[in-house]
């Protein structure tokens, strides 16, 4: 006969010093990075999790189990209509805690609340965060399968609102990089569930910070058809002429299937708004349609392990790229 699965702990006992002792004994580097992930990014799918921190779903699914049972993360599966979702996972009460002590922060001062972590499952920009969360583990899992492959930088909506947004919002921030070549972007994602304008609306925003940083940053948009692709970039186009220094916003597209069939956004998906003839191009290699970029300069701003100063306490964002080496516990990614 199967051993019975023991229950979750009840909120009561998640908060209390006893049960938070017990459980950050049996945490791993991997645990509390996966915490840590979840925190900043709001959500993960089981199937993203697996894909950068584990050798295989079923090792995945068993220890994303007992964390759940600890209440370090909580889950939720929505309903699509057709087939099953994978299991969806969120910061819980003794995983905020935990962070929270690591981070030298009295919890009380969080003010975290499961429910309102747990409430992004009703929230109409699951499908938002999902398809950015998505592009950013696939970039790690295409990195831990390459030796000369890194993701050096991978921030939130969040984290760009607090430093850019008083000048525009983006959906995330990211840096890649292959051998000696970096590249560093802004992300949008288009669900396709608002009008091309609200889009188009943003360039002016992008263009300051350019201006006010005098960095140039190229802008990564992901639409969610082909369709929705092909009358953005004309809108795009005009919208980007009419501005002073058009130079300053380097605007690559792809959509979502393009993405999905790639499995990572390194690929060779980007269409450069100004280069349509030199067809589709890998991240990496979008410096050739665009010479005046120079390369990322490693910065405080940019760096994302750096603590940011605050009158809030927050938590400290993870690592980008799993920080535990690959011989410890049951890491081995496919070569």
């Amino acid at each position: 006969m199967r051993t019975p699965i023991p229950g979750r702990v009840t909120p009561r006992v998640a908060a209390s010093t006893e049960h938070q002792a017990t459980v950050a004994a049996h945490l791993t580097k991997r645990d509390r990075w996966i915490a840590r992930l979840c925190a900043e990014h709001r959500t993960l799918t089981s199937t993203q999790i697996a894909r950068i921190a584990f050798p295989s779903r079923r090792a995945a699914n068993h220890r994303l189990q007992r964390l759940h049972q600890w209440r370090i993360l909580d889950r939720f599966q929505p309903y699509i209509g057709r087939g099953r979702a994978p299991m969806f996972y969120v910061l819980d009460t003794t995983g905020a805690h935990l962070l929270a002590h690591e981070d030298g922060i009295d919890p009380r001062e969080l003010h975290f609340r499961a429910e309102r972590s747990i409430g992004i499952a009703y929230s109409l920009r699951l499908a938002h965060l999902h398809g950015l969360n998505s592009l950013f583990t696939g970039l790690i899992a295409d990195a831990l399968a390459h030796d000369d492959r890194n993701v050096t930088a991978w921030w939130s909506e969040a984290r760009c609102a607090r430093h850019f947004g008083d000048l525009v919002r983006p959906d995330g921030y990211g840096r890649w990089r292959e051998a000696d070549r970096q590249i560093e972007f802004f992300l949008e994602w288009d669900t396709g569930s608002y009008h091309l304008s609200r889009f188009v609306a943003k360039i002016p925003g992008y263009l300051e910070l350019a201006t006010t940083t005098r960095i140039v940053t190229p802008l990564l948009a992901v639409f969610a058809t082909a369709q929705r692709e092909s009358h953005a970039r004309p809108l795009l186009a005009e919208h980007l002429r009419a501005q002073p220094r058009p130079q300053d916003l380097p605007i690559a597209t792809t959509t979502v299937d393009d993405l999905n069939r790639a499995a990572t956004g390194s690929a060779e998906i980007w269409l450069p708004l100004a280069h349509r003839d030199a067809g589709r191009a890998r991240l990496i290699d979008l410096h050739t349609a665009w010479p005046h970029l120079g390369e990322p300069i490693a910065s405080a701003q940019t760096t994302t392990n750096t603590s940011e100063a605050s009158p809030v306490p927050r938590l400290s964002p993870p690592a980008p790229m799993p920080p535990f080496a690959q011989h410890d516990l049951t890491w081995k990614p496919s070569r």
